[in-house]
């Protein structure tokens, strides 16, 4: 009796221990089944999983957005510029050369015939004229070239080149001295200076004396030679003029430069066109 109950007692505790170990395979198999590595994705740090990166995609976009709507706002500039150009063009094919070549030869001549009449009194009151005019260039020397060079702080303008003649070949270089008038160098002279109110884009003559207008007595000029000499001048006198009057290029009987260019009317300095029916002179005496 005894013998058959340990014998009884061993096949239930082998019982007992097969099916504990059916349980746990049993339960191994089902964790792995609802996802697996249960321990793994606890200890996985959070920080480890990539983020997209919108925050950088939103500020690309919106720093595209602010490009393109300058470059929008760009391009409307960009396209007026033609358009300003063009409507400067037509506006200096309108302005009409400051001193016209058949005035400009007939005052040379009646200018050439009166230097010539006036030339023994000057050489015989040379002397006494030095001694009176404290400003004339007595001690200038009459330079090779006749290129002068203009600076008129007040326009805005420095070292513009002033080349002999007016007509638009020389204007277009910068401005033009009216033949047959004085120079800087020789006593009793008006040197007289034309420029463009508006003149052509890109060229020097591109609204060269458009300021002119500005200047007010007591304002400097300054005049250099091709030689280097420079000439100092302040302005003493404005006159507006019709266009036809070309008195105003003849000597005063002091050294004075004139700087001219031409406005639509009396008074109308800022119209532009299209008549131009003004000379407008400033005059500066030599200091």
């Amino acid at each position: 009796m005894m013998r058959w109950v340990g014998r009884l007692g061993l096949y239930v505790l082998g019982v007992a221990f097969v099916a504990a170990g059916i349980f746990g395979i049993a339960q191994a198999t089902l964790l792995s089944d609802a996802g697996g590595a249960p321990t793994e994705r606890a200890i996985k740090p959070t920080a480890s999983e990539k983020t997209l990166p919108k925050p950088v995609k939103e500020e690309s976009a919106s720093t595209e957005q602010a490009e393109k709507k300058e470059e929008s706002e760009k391009k409307p500039e960009e396209e007026k510029k033609p358009e300003q150009e063009l409507e400067q063009v037509e506006e200096a094919i309108e302005e009409p050369d400051p001193l016209p070549a058949s005035s400009a030869s007939a005052s040379a001549s009646a200018s050439a015939s009166a230097s010539a009449s006036a030339s023994a009194s000057a050489s015989a009151s040379a002397s006494a004229s030095a001694s009176a005019t404290a400003s004339s260039p007595v001690n200038a020397v009459a330079p090779a070239d006749t290129t002068m060079y203009l600076t008129v702080p007040k326009m805005g303008i420095y070292d513009i080149p002033v080349v002999e003649g007016t007509t638009e070949s020389s204007l277009s270089v910068g401005a033009g001295h009216y033949t047959g008038s004085g120079y800087p160098w020789v006593p009793g002279s008006n040197t007289y200076i034309a420029g463009h109110r508006v003149g052509y884009p890109g060229t020097a003559s591109d609204h060269v004396f458009y300021n002119l207008p500005n200047l007010v007595m007591g304002d400097e000029v300054i005049i250099t030679d091709s030689a280097g000499q420079t000439y100092t001048y302040v302005v003493s006198e404005i006159l507006e003029v019709p266009i036809t009057d070309l008195s105003v290029t003849e000597p005063v009987g002091r050294d004075i430069v004139s700087l001219q260019t031409c406005t639509e009317n009396y008074g109308d300095y800022w119209t532009m066109g299209p008549n131009w029916n003004v000379r407008y002179v400033v005059r500066a005496d030599m200091v």
